[in-house]
């Protein structure tokens, strides 16, 4: 699971849900969408935003590469496929997927004043395709076979729009995004999993095949699957905009091992899990798990050293020796105070070490060994913090993303 990769939102042009956006660059530094290059439906105002934000490479959301060589020649392959399915089974292929299919399946009683989403939810809606997105040859087969139409214009998602059969529309749908992700190197994702996610990770020259005949889940566990339920299930970005977003864009080595952190993890589930409950149940506790061990690392990352000193009061030596610490820690801005507080320095301590003023008063030889003995192990565990794999989690929340720790 590479962090330099882009991700394919399948199947719809439109984004419906802003957050689902931000969420989804999280993980991933741009969303591609297989846009047409022309009568492309508008975005809503808060997702256009993402079009102009400049991320990585590009602006954080942008269009696909429709017209490649390599997606029009997948293309090509899917009408041999479709032409050898027609020779094979001819009417009985029609019967099922054409278009008295479809309609029979109860598409065209779902209501014209529905909004697209909605009619789009439906289990009973057909699929329908921007005809642009498409080369002539796999359009022209289709239309001419009565595999796809021109929908009722009150039924239509917009203009130039093709209505099919919804389990073959899916087919073809999902052979254009995988031919788009081969391409330009996309990890192919979808806003409605529920709906659309049965085919993500499918080959390519497998696609028609598995929608023909259906697919049953495997229930493999990923790293994929732990990076998406933390974004998509435990991360709440209302105060992230696309600003913030792009700023993430300076993380790349922070996020490239965040995401080797999470295959990690992912090792330590079961390899196979069907039962969704208790798929949802072993991530929360892994994702739990994840975040005390990031809350440790933020508790060495503290300016005054809590794993040292532990929290609470303390006696006025230690506030002393806290004083001290934090100078020593940070020498070109020692206070005049923490210098007041000091008749000299450590003689004698070998090169490398830490040098501190000495602590006037009884046992002061004692509190100067323990405390160059604790600032020691505590500068290497704030080292260690700082170079922690999951400080990708602090960059997040630097740019407002905020976490559900425990659930």
């Amino acid at each position: 699971m590479t962090a330099d990769i882009d991700a394919l939102n399948y199947p719809y042009i439109r984004v419906r849900d802003a957050d689902w956006l931000k969420r989804t660059l999280l993980i991933f530094p741009h969303v591609v969408r297989m846009t047409p290059s022309e009568r492309a439906p508008a975005d809503d105002p808060e997702i256009d935003a993402f079009n102009y934000i400049e991320g990585r490479r590009a602006p954080l959301l942008r269009p696909a590469r429709l017209h490649a060589s390599h997606v029009h020649a997948a293309q090509q392959e899917l009408v041999t496929e479709l032409r050898s399915q027609l020779a094979i089974d001819g009417e009985a292929f029609l019967q099922r997927f054409g278009r008295r299919a479809a309609h029979t399946k109860g598409a065209s009683s779902i209501g014209s004043k529905l909004t697209v989403w909605e009619r789009r939810m439906s289990p009973t809606a057909t699929f329908q395709i921007h005809a642009w997105k498409l080369f002539e040859e796999l359009t022209s087969f289709l239309t001419n076979n009565e595999l796809a139409w021109e929908p009722q214009s009150s039924m239509a998602n917009g203009p130039e729009y093709l209505e099919m059969h919804p389990t073959l529309g899916e087919a073809v749908m999902a052979t254009l995004a995988m031919a788009c992700a081969e391409n330009e190197g996309l990890q192919v994702v979808t806003e409605f999993p529920k709906l659309h996610g049965k085919l993500l990770g499918i080959p390519r020259e497998k696609i028609l095949a598995t929608c023909l005949d259906g697919r049953k889940r495997t229930g493999k566990t990923s790293g994929e699957q732990v990076a998406e339920f933390l974004v998509y299930r435990r991360c709440d970005v209302d105060m992230v905009s696309a600003e913030s977003i792009a700023a993430l864009s300076d993380e790349r080595a922070a996020l490239a091992e965040f995401r080797a952190k999470l295959e990690t993890l992912a090792t330590t589930l079961p390899a196979i899990i069907r039962d969704d409950s208790v798929v949802e149940e072993r991530l929360n506790d892994l994702l739990n798990d994840m975040f005390r061990e990031w809350q440790q690392d933020q508790a060495n990352l503290g300016p005054t050293g809590r794993r040292f000193f532990g929290e609470g009061v303390i006696s006025e030596s230690g506030k002393l020796a806290r004083s001290l610490v934090e100078a020593a820690l940070k020498p070109d801005s020692a206070t005049d105070a923490a210098k007041g507080a000091a008749i000299g320095g450590i003689s004698g301590m070998p090169s490398g070490h830490l040098t501190m003023p000495v602590i006037v008063g009884a046992g002061a030889g004692f509190i100067v060994a323990i405390l160059v003995r604790g600032v020691e192990s505590w500068r290497k565990d704030r080292e260690t913090a700082q170079n922690s794999p999951l400080r990708y989690l602090t960059s997040l929340q630097k740019q407002g993303v905020s976490f559900s720790l425990s659930r």
